[in-house]
């Protein structure tokens, strides 16, 4: 059972988080908890004021500028000389707790002595279960099926494409870096967050290893967060979130299975944005159907003519000049 003398670190890292990563902070403030909390927030050189309205509203946090946009990893990992604590979560800025989350999701874990991290669920904001992501690890051939068959049918076959049922609590595969909480022991045996990627891969790289080293991870349907997705912009057009995500799977699959198969992971996601724009220009018109034709034209760029694949107009342009898509670090291969 959780007590005082279990302490637990929150590491949120923020890069113009906004109103959100304040409501996010508030939710940690208002949590029930019966064990003390440690929160780091560390901010990688947000512009919108953010890190200064945290700093003001939460004296109490531990606020830090990294100077420049880290990313996801490597922005957990700068926090890691602060953590004193045997278990630490890894948060969104734009999730908010309920005021049992912790409480319960400490409770959890310490219950499970052979889970290492734990996961929770996730709603929208109106309250809908969000899925889990696949439970598999990528491969060339799984990422090309990804590309190519439509969530609502991979939700209709679990068996085959390894699904868990969000509303099911049990052990998974793979835990999702949005609410991660593990103990630090666990953390420390696994090097933490592997640094060779901006975002969207390590918590996939930091969940293989952990259950390499015989700890198991573990999802659990009842405690849950809100998490915002980026809110009414998760409809948009995001070059930037469709590249790096390609990108970061392909370091991937090179550190595991070699150059060959991160060049044909590169060729069959070619492929796939090619056969998936054939099949947009079939489709007809309209937004939706125009902003899928912008993300596989983008993965086509990418996949087909290099890395410096064009972005659109808006925030993506504008991501890209600001230096928040950054040079792609060399890969070191792993023994």
């Amino acid at each position: 059972m959780p007590s005082t003398s279990t302490a637990l670190t929150i590491i949120i890292v923020n890069w113009n988080g906004g109103e959100k990563l304040l409501r996010c902070l508030r939710s940690i403030r208002a949590s029930r908890t019966s064990f003390p909390v440690k929160v780091i927030v560390v901010d990688n050189n947000s512009t919108d004021g953010s890190r200064e309205r945290a700093a003001a509203e939460f004296p109490e946090y531990h606020i830090v500028n990294t100077g420049a946009n880290l990313g996801f990893g490597r922005g957990n990992n700068y926090a890691r000389p602060w953590v004193d604590t045997p278990l630490v979560l890894f948060l969104n800025p734009d999730t908010e707790l309920f005021p049992d989350t912790l409480e319960k999701a400490v409770h959890s874990l310490l219950s499970r002595p052979r889970v290492g991290i734990l996961g929770c669920q996730m709603r929208d904001p109106d309250g809908t279960v969000q899925e889990l992501g696949l439970q598999w690890f990528p491969t060339p051939g799984r990422v090309f099926l990804e590309l190519m068959v439509p969530g609502w049918l991979r939700r209709g076959l679990p068996g085959r494409w390894l699904c868990h049922d969000p509303l099911r609590s049990g052990p998974v595969r793979k835990l999702y870096g949005g609410f991660m909480l593990a103990r630090k022991e666990v953390l420390d045996a696994a090097g933490w967050f592997d640094e060779r990627y901006f975002m969207y891969a390590e918590d996939v790289d930091l969940s293989r290893t952990v259950r390499a080293l015989g700890w198991e991870l573990f999802y659990d349907a009842g405690c849950a967060i809100i998490h915002a997705c980026g809110g009414a912009s998760q409809n948009a057009p995001s070059g930037f979130s469709v590249l790096m995500k390609q990108r970061s799977v392909e370091q991937l699959i090179e550190k595991y299975q070699g150059r060959c198969a991160a060049r044909c992971h590169r060729r069959l996601v070619a492929l796939a944005a090619a056969l998936r724009l054939i099949a947009l220009r079939l489709s007809g018109s309209g937004q939706r159907l125009e902003n899928a034709r912008i993300r596989s034209r983008l993965l086509w760029d990418w996949a087909w003519h290099g890395r410096e694949a064009t972005i659109p107009k808006g925030p993506e342009k504008q991501t890209r000049q600001t230096g928040f898509i950054p040079a792609d670090p060399a890969i070191e291969k792993t023994p």
